[in-house]
């Protein structure tokens, strides 16, 4: 009986890695997936949810439901969008109170330092929680 071995190639191993996320690739995942979506939540503002805003602001049928627990965060993210034309129509600041226990959407995008948070609240009407460094 003779056995046949299996010659080892050189180099890194064929399997596939999956490269943690940059806010370009999480822009292109997050727009393949939600692409119908208008109403957008946002809950916890950081690099990723800012490009995010940043790249859906083109399209003017998108409106922003933005929430944040840092309210300088916030505040620096209202004086940010706030200055852009129709942003009173589009970019909405709300209190976190309620935020996701009477959503006014059906997706929020949560930011990874208050994903841990927001997960551990009341979800009654299970509105979609994206994690964008997960998508």
């Amino acid at each position: 009986m003779s056995e046949t071995k299996v010659k080892k190639k050189r180099g890194r191993p064929s399997s596939k890695v999956k490269l943690k996320h940059n806010p370009a690739t999480a822009k292109s995942d997050f727009l393949k997936q939600y692409k119908d979506v208008t109403d957008i939540g946002i809950y916890g503002v950081d690099d990723f949810t800012k490009e995010i805003i940043e790249h859906l602001w083109l399209n003017p049928e998108i409106t922003f439901y933005v929430t944040d627990e840092n309210s300088s965060r916030l505040t620096n993210m209202n004086r940010h969008f706030g200055q852009r034309s129709f942003s009173m129509y589009r970019f909405n600041v709300m209190n976190t109170s309620g935020f996701i226990e009477h959503p006014p959407v059906e997706v929020i995008l949560v930011s990874k330092d208050m994903y841990e948070a927001v997960k551990k609240r009341p979800n009654p009407y299970h509105v979609k929680l994206i994690l964008l460094e997960d998508i």
